[in-house]
């Protein structure tokens, strides 16, 4: 917080002055003088322009100290050794690096207070080795591990989803990668656990639960613990088919348009 007290500081001491070096900062400022200055007191006439503008200033120096806060973060959290995908023993030193390891990037939030809101964004996630393809929106969904993240192309999360590269056993910790894949529809809290692999054009459920280290195959909805083939205007696609989701590869009617198609050049 150092480098934003100081900032505020300075800007304290000078704004008013610099300003009235300018139009038509100057002239107004001149104007309430001549006008007001009976009844406005003298403190409030020489830091003038501080209190007029003093919100958007002290902003400006809160995000002088989250920019401070977080590169502060990025550098100590590169003293701390990143553990390979495996098995860790129950309270073993591994696994308090792996707390170690992910405190700064669930602490930043919390610093940044009301504007936490803007940060659990793609910018944060990539920032702490997150992978977030182009077009996709991670919202308010929970990276638990971004740098055992991998999120493909034109994929959303939903609210409250958890898509975490960690989890606790009754052996120890796992730790391993987990991925999405294109134009992929995630649930409202839903989980994905560590090792999962999403294939693309799949949409997994709402409220529901994809284990670790289990793939769920191309163009299917992953629901009530398995994986059901996208069929339009099946009872299963009709529930589950986002609004504005991806489109739906219809195999069977392009391949009826195939053989359609085949025909027509056979006849010709």
């Amino acid at each position: 917080a150092f480098p934003s007290i100081l900032f505020f500081a300075y800007i304290a001491q000078n704004l008013t002055i610099f300003l009235n070096t300018i139009w038509p900062f100057n002239l107004f400022h001149t104007f309430v003088i001549n006008t007001f200055s009976e009844w406005i007191p003298a403190f409030v006439l020489q830091y003038w322009w501080l209190l007029i503008l003093f919100v958007p200033l002290a902003l400006i120096c809160y995000g002088v100290f989250l920019a401070f806060l977080l590169a502060f973060f990025k550098i100590s959290r590169r003293g701390i050794p990143a553990l390979e995908d495996g098995h860790y023993s129950r309270e073993s030193e591994a696994w308090l690096i792996h707390e170690y390891y992910q405190v700064y990037y669930r602490l930043y939030p919390y610093f940044a207070g009301f504007f936490s809101i803007f940060l659990n964004t793609k910018p944060l996630h990539t920032i702490f080795g997150a992978k977030v393809g182009t077009n996709s929106i991670v919202g308010n969904a929970v990276l638990m591990n971004p740098e055992r993240t991998i999120v493909g192309n034109n994929t959303f999360l939903g609210y409250g989803s958890v898509l975490t590269g960690h989890v606790y056993e009754d052996e120890g910790l796992y730790l391993k990668e987990a991925k999405i894949g294109n134009d992929v529809t995630v649930g409202g809290y839903a989980i994905i656990f560590p090792g999962a692999v999403i294939g693309d054009n799949v949409i997994i459920g709402a409220n529901t639960v994809v284990p670790k280290d289990y793939h769920v195959p191309d163009n299917t909805i992953w629901v009530h613990g398995k994986a059901i083939p996208r069929r339009p205007g099946s009872k299963v696609e009709e529930l589950h088919k986002p609004i504005g989701g991806p489109p739906v590869m219809d195999i069977e009617d392009e391949n009826k348009n195939q053989n359609s198609n085949n025909q027509k050049k056979s006849r010709e």
